[in-house]
C-alpha cells in the first residue's frame, strides 16, 4: 500500500497503514498524531460540510477528534484529523469488569450530551417529514418480510400508533453511527468518539437507536452508563423511553430491509437482533427495556 503526497503531512516521517474497520475509507495514522482517511468518492464539499460540524463540537468536547486539513489527493477526496490513541470498545469493554464498563458508558453519555447542544441551522428539514417519509418508503418492503416472519407482525401497527411521537421534535448534530465500535478506550477511559463521516442533524433521541442491536449486546452495564451519563444520573423520563422504543422498531425496520435487499452476509444476525430487541420489549408492550431494568 503506498502511501498519499498530501502537502499537509510533507514533514511526516512515519506512515502505518490501518486495517481494522467496516467503512469503504483508507485509513493510516502518520507521526501517530494525525489519521488520514482517504474516501473512494472525491465529493470534498461533502467532507467540508463534515468537517465544519465536527470541528464546532470538537470546541465543545475534546473526546470529538479535531479536522486539521480537508482536499483531493489522486482523485479521491481525503480527511486529516486528530490521531486517538485507544482499543475499539467492542474489543475492550467485554475484559472490564462491569463497574468499569458502566463507568466507561457514562463518560460517553456526558460526550453525547455535549454533542447533541448543537442545534440544527433553522433550514434544516424538519425531522417529522423526513422519518414519515422513511417509514413510508421502506413499510411496503418489510411487509413483504413479515409475510415469512410472523412474529414480527407487532412492528409496523406498533410504528403507525406512535409516529405521532415525531411531531416538533428537535433537531441537533447526531454521531448517527454510534456503537461500541466507535469509541476508544485507554487505561479505562474513553478517549475518543470516531468514525464521524456520517454525521448529520437528527432527534437527539435517535442517537440510542442502535442500543439493542449493536451495543447492549457487547455490555449492558456500558449501555446503561451510556443512557444514566447522558441524563446526568438522574431519573430518565418516560418520555425518553417512548422515543427510543419508537426509533428501536424502526430501526428494526431499515435492518431487516437492508439484510434482506442489499447485505445478505448480515441477514441472519440482524434476525437474531431484531428478535432480541422484540425480546427486551415483549414486542413493544413495554415501556423501558428488560436489559436497563436489571
Amino acid at each position: 500500500m503506498q502511501k498519499p503526497n498530501i502537502s499537509y503531512l510533507n514533514e511526516c516521517t512515519t506512515f502505518r497503514f490501518i486495517k481494522e474497520g467496516f467503512s469503504d475509507d483508507e485509513k493510516w495514522c502518520v507521526d501517530q498524531t494525525f489519521l488520514l482517511r482517504l474516501s473512494p468518492h472525491g465529493d470534498v464539499d461533502k467532507l467540508k460540510k463534515q468537517a465544519e460540524i465536527v470541528n464546532e463540537v470538537h470546541a465543545l468536547d475534546k473526546h470529538i477528534p479535531y479536522v486539521h486539513d480537508v482536499g483531493m489527493v489522486d482523485d479521491r477526496a481525503y480527511m486529516i484529523l486528530d490521531y486517538v490513541s485507544g482499543e475499539n470498545g467492542e474489543v475492550a469493554l467485554p475484559l472490564k469488569s462491569e463497574k468499569e464498563q458502566y463507568d466507561i458508558g457514562s463518560q460517553v453519555g456526558k460526550t453525547l450530551k455535549r454533542l447533541h447542544s448543537v442545534q440544527a441551522p433553522a433550514e434544516h428539514p424538519k425531522w417529522e417529514d423526513t422519518w414519515r417519509n422513511r417509514v413510508e418508503s421502506q413499510a411496503p418492503r418489510f411487509t413483504e418480510i413479515v409475510n415469512v416472519n410472523v412474529h414480527y407482525e407487532c412492528i409496523l401497527p406498533f410504528i403507525q400508533d406512535n409516529l405521532h411521537l415525531l411531531k416538533n421534535r428537535p433537531s441537533c448534530v447526531q454521531h448517527y453511527d454510534f456503537h461500541p465500535g466507535n469509541i476508544l478506550v485507554e487505561d479505562n477511559q474513553f478517549t475518543g468518539l470516531i468514525d464521524m463521516q456520517k454525521i448529520t442533524y437528527a432527534d437527539p433521541i435517535n442517537e440510542f437507536y442502535k442500543m439493542e442491536y449493536f451495543n447492549v449486546p457487547i455490555s449492558r452495564a456500558y449501555s446503561k452508563g451510556v443512557l444514566d451519563g447522558y441524563h446526568d444520573h438522574q431519573p430518565i423520563p418516560p418520555s425518553f423511553w417512548e422515543l427510543h422504543r419508537l426509533y428501536a422498531a424502526i430501526h428494526i425496520v431499515s435492518a431487516e430491509v437492508w439484510g434482506h435487499e442489499v447485505d445478505l452476509n448480515q441477514r441472519e444476525k440482524f434476525q437474531r437482533y431484531t428478535r432480541f430487541t422484540l425480546d427486551q420489549f415483549e414486542n413493544f408492550k413495554l415501556l423501558v427495556p428488560k436489559w436497563y431494568t436489571k
